[in-house]
Parts: C-alpha cells; sequence; structure tokens
C-alpha cells in the first residue's frame, strides 16, 4: 500500500491523476476532492475525461494496522449511485 499512501501524501487538488485497476482499466483526470487521514482512511476523487463517467473514486481503509484493497468506484451520467468497477492496482500522478 506504500504508493498509494505516498502518492495521496503529496497530491494536491487540481493535480492529473491515473488510477489503474487490476483488470488493465485505467481511469485519468483532474483530482478533486482529497480525504487523507494517514493510518486511518483514504478516498480521492478524479474527473475522467470521458464523456459518460462524471466522477470516479479510489478508497480504502486501515483496519487492525493493515490496508484494505482500495476499492475502485465510477459514477456514471444518468446514474442514481456509484458502481464498483474493481480493485486498484495503481495510482500516479501525472505531470
Amino acid at each position: 500500500m506504500g504508493s498509494f499512501t505516498e502518492t495521496l501524501e503529496v497530491v494536491d487538488l487540481g493535480n492529473r491523476v491515473r488510477i489503474e485497476l487490476a483488470d488493465g482499466t485505467a481511469f485519468e483526470g483532474p483530482a478533486s476532492p482529497i480525504d487523507y487521514a494517514p493510518d486511518d482512511r483514504f478516498r480521492l476523487e478524479i474527473e475522467p475525461e470521458h464523456e459518460e463517467i462524471r466522477r470516479c473514486e479510489v478508497s480504502a481503509e486501515c483496519v487492525d494496522g493493515e490496508w484494505t484493497t482500495p476499492e475502485v468506484r465510477r459514477f456514471d451520467l444518468g446514474d442514481d449511485d456509484w458502481t464498483v468497477v474493481g480493485e486498484a492496482d495503481g495510482i500516479d500522478i501525472v505531470r
């Protein structure tokens, strides 16, 4: 989990972030908002540059000193709720 938490310590609002899923799918866009509490939880939303996807987020919690597997969800135009799309495999700031 080091790469996720290390990236979240330095990412700023508006930074372009790329979230990669375990199946090879990737979402990229500006970060907004960021919720990171070390050794507790994190949640990062991005606004992907995809005409049908409105928002994408990756989140995880720290339970008994161990991070849960980061989950990626997306919110599409016309949807009423978030849809789980898979487990995150990596996160990078794209400059």
